[in-house]
């Protein structure tokens, strides 16, 4: 679990940890406490280094074989 967090460090992961932070503060001072929701979607993101498309991201194989039937 402690791999996951400390390592694979990129400029979206970080990207995501800071706007979750700043939606947390945004949330909380203009008391709009819906966006705290939204926060932790973005701090879950980043801090276990998951996307919405799974853990490979939304990559497509290289490799790809023709498939066509003869």
């Amino acid at each position: 679990m402690k791999e996951v967090i400390l390592k694979n460090w990129n400029f979206l992961r970080a990207i995501k940890l800071l706007f979750g932070l700043y939606l947390i503060f945004e949330s909380i001072t203009s008391k709009q406490y819906i966006l705290l929701l939204l926060a932790a979607f973005f701090l879950y993101q980043s801090i276990f280094n998951v996307s919405p498309c799974g853990a490979n991201g939304c990559n497509v194989p290289t490799n790809l074989k023709d498939n066509k039937e003869e």
